[in-house]
């Protein structure tokens, strides 16, 4: 089974790596569509391709280093 969770809700799980705003954008920009499903006009998160993206390095980065953070 599809481990998802609908992206107005991550807001609300404070384990949660990215904010709902950054994924809309996503979505909107059409970045990483394979993380999307779309059930009944909501949209929903695949948290297992979530998980293999970021375990792959493709997003989620720590700091700014443009802004010395670390």
């Amino acid at each position: 089974m599809t481990n998802l969770v609908r992206v107005s809700r991550v807001n609300d799980r404070p384990d949660f790596p990215l904010r709902a705003s950054t994924l809309y954008k996503w979505r909107h920009l059409r970045k990483h569509p394979e993380l999307f499903v779309e059930l009944g006009g909501a949209c929903y998160i695949n948290l297992d391709k979530l998980d293999a993206l970021i375990a792959k390095g493709g997003t989620v980065r720590q700091g700014n280093p443009g802004r010395g953070d670390k």
